[in-house]
């Protein structure tokens, strides 16, 4: 009865086909990871709690993804998502989970809870003639239903481990995380090619769904070759689509691989929010970063978890609550935006989103605060 209602609500609220609610909710959904707001029996609001095992400059912990967030039209404005989210939000701090994170339709929606962009993705929008000249170097296979040999999960997850070392904030994958996320492909009819170096190891792979357009929903690769390989496949498609959209990793220069720029449409869009919800977590992991007998205080604001707000000394690998003046100061959000990387402290500092009281502390907070590349690529 619950399901069939929330399958109900989505649909009303969501843009998504029906073979996609349904999948979702008979591959996805868990009743006990679901919030609900009821009255008179009836669902005016949910929020879905998808777990996935995250890491964070290498070190792996338990988080939980937020999803299908909606509040029935006649119950907007009275708080319904407020409850939601700040139940979600509590009961993550209570298991000691370092943040919780989301895909926001409106970045301002959820920035007044604390949430704030870590992550873009690069896409990309290209006529076929840009790929006329690539060629396949390796064997590639294609699936596209689910009759396929399960090794190839285990042997995409080796390859996703290898390829994704160098993103800061990442979803770790496994052998059932690639489980779903080909079964998410084939629900909406795609494809997915997979390439295969001389050994028979994964360098690259592409899932892709077909409309007007061809839209390569993730492309990874190990090099050059591969690329090209999985890109003369597109290629491939040329008579019966009228161009192709890519989705890449932010720090993909597709248009370096192309002889032409003026076939190719680039643009960055920020992807994933993420919400801080223990602090002490996130300095810590900074503070190995600072040298032997320096220190900086910051001050962190948060309206909703106090035990978060206050001055917080960082020394090496040490970090210490306590009263008195402080170095920095700043809010939640431009705390997890410097912490992972999304912006570096000069970037930051000349739009004056923080308060600097002791610039002799720049040089510091120059160093710990500096840009990285994290990468999402998930929607459910």
């Amino acid at each position: 009865m619950v399901k069939n209602k929330l399958k109900m609500l989505w649909k009303d609220l969501f843009n998504d086909e029906s073979d996609y609610i349904s999948w979702y909710f008979d591959n996805i959904y868990k009743e006990e990871d679901t919030k609900i707001f009821l009255e008179n029996k009836e669902i005016y609001g949910m929020l879905f709690e998808n777990r996935y095992h995250l890491s964070v400059d290498n070190q792996r912990f338990m988080g939980r993804y937020l999803v299908g967030i909606g509040v029935a039209p006649e119950k907007r404005g009275e708080g319904v998502m407020k409850e939601l989210l700040l139940k979600s939000l509590k009961e993550a701090y209570d298991f000691g989970e370092e943040f919780i994170y989301l895909t926001p339709i409106d970045k301002k929606i959820y920035e007044r809870f604390g949430f704030t962009y870590i992550s873009s993705l690069s896409k990309y929008e290209l006529s076929f003639s840009a790929l006329c000249d690539f060629k396949k170097e390796y064997k590639i296979e294609k699936i596209q239903d689910e009759n396929y040999n399960q090794n190839i999960l285990i042997k995409l997850s080796e390859f996703y481990r290898g390829v994704s070392e160098e993103y800061y904030v990442k979803v770790a994958r496994e052998k059932e995380d690639y489980k779903k996320i080909l079964s998410e492909v084939f629900c909406e009819d795609g494809i997915v090619y997979i390439s295969y170096d001389i050994t028979g190891k994964i360098n690259g792979y592409m899932s892709l769904t077909k409309s007007e357009n061809i839209y390569v929903k993730e492309l990874l690769f190990k090099d050059k070759d591969s690329l090209e390989g999985l890109l003369s496949i597109l290629y491939g498609y040329k008579d019966y689509y009228k161009k192709i959209e890519i989705i890449l990793p932010e720090n993909t220069y597709l248009e370096d691989y192309l002889d032409s720029e003026n076939l190719v449409k680039k643009t960055l869009k920020n992807k994933v929010q993420v919400r801080v919800l223990h602090v002490e977590k996130v300095l810590k992991r900074l503070s190995k970063n600072l040298k032997e007998n320096e220190e900086i205080k910051i001050y962190v604001q948060d309206r909703y978890i106090e035990s978060n707000t206050g001055v917080f000394k960082i020394s090496k690998n040490e970090i210490e609550k306590l009263n008195g003046e402080f170095d920095l100061s700043l809010d939640i959000n431009d705390l997890a935006t410097l912490a992972y990387g999304f912006r570096d402290y000069e970037s930051l500092k000349k739009i004056e989103s923080f308060y600097i009281k002791n610039k002799d502390k720049e040089e510091i907070l120059s160093r710990i605060f500096i840009r990285r590349i994290n990468y999402f690529n998930q929607d459910f």
